[in-house]
């Protein structure tokens, strides 16, 4: 049985069929007949039972494994039934198999848990991947300009402007050859990289960077 079949048997519960389980018996040579009584089921939520074979079977057992008698023959002596039943309910292997059906299932919650964990860091990942290369390429821009001894600033940086400098104008096209960084300036509502500010600091990062090399 696979685990999705014992998760399907597991939420359908144990069965409680009507069984008829009869006995006959003598007592000082009177004759009479043992029945199964159905309040065996109401005492005994792990009691389970089995038409076709007219037997008793334990549910967690059948499930995990277990006693021979209580998985796999069926119990029928109705004479020793409540001695075998209060045996068995107090037997390690029984108990075990009572832990393993409460918590059978619980597992695919905590992986689904970290399944959507996983998902979580991959995409934060993916979107720290992104904006490192939306910033190596604002960085080469200010390279650029800086290699050609070209100002940042334009006196106009509006979106509307003709002449919003060299800077600008130069991410302006790098945007046009590169999707990435298109898709980033018309989606990015704090960080676009071309205001004043993010241009200082730019500067400033790298001239520590450069620093550091040069120490």
């Amino acid at each position: 049985m696979t685990p999705e079949d014992k998760l399907c048997v597991k939420a359908l519960g144990p069965e409680k069929p009507d069984i008829h389980i009869e006995q006959s018996a003598k007592d000082r040579g009177k004759g009479y007949t043992r029945r199964f009584a159905r309040t065996w089921f109401d005492k005994m939520e792990w009691l389970t039972a089995s038409s076709s074979k007219n037997a008793l079977f334990c549910f967690p057992c059948l499930l995990f494994g277990g006693e021979v008698s209580w998985t796999r023959t069926g119990v029928t002596d109705l004479k020793h039934l409540a001695e075998k039943i209060k045996r068995h309910d107090s037997s390690e292997s029984h108990l075990t198999n009572v832990l393993k059906l409460s918590l059978f299932g619980k597992s695919n919650i905590a992986l689904q848990l970290n399944e959507a964990y996983r998902k979580g860091v991959i995409k934060h990942n993916e979107e720290v991947d992104k904006n490192r290369y939306i910033l190596s390429k604002l960085i080469d821009c200010v390279k650029f300009c800086g290699a050609f001894e070209l100002a940042l600033r334009g006196h106009d940086e509006t979106e509307e402007s003709l002449n919003p400098g060299v800077f600008r104008g130069l991410v302006d096209y790098v945007s046009s050859i590169d999707s990435a960084i298109e898709a980033h300036l018309k989606s990015a509502t704090v960080f676009k990289g071309t205001s004043k500010t993010i241009q200082n600091e730019l500067l400033d990062c790298m001239l520590e960077v450069t620093k550091e090399t040069i120490v």
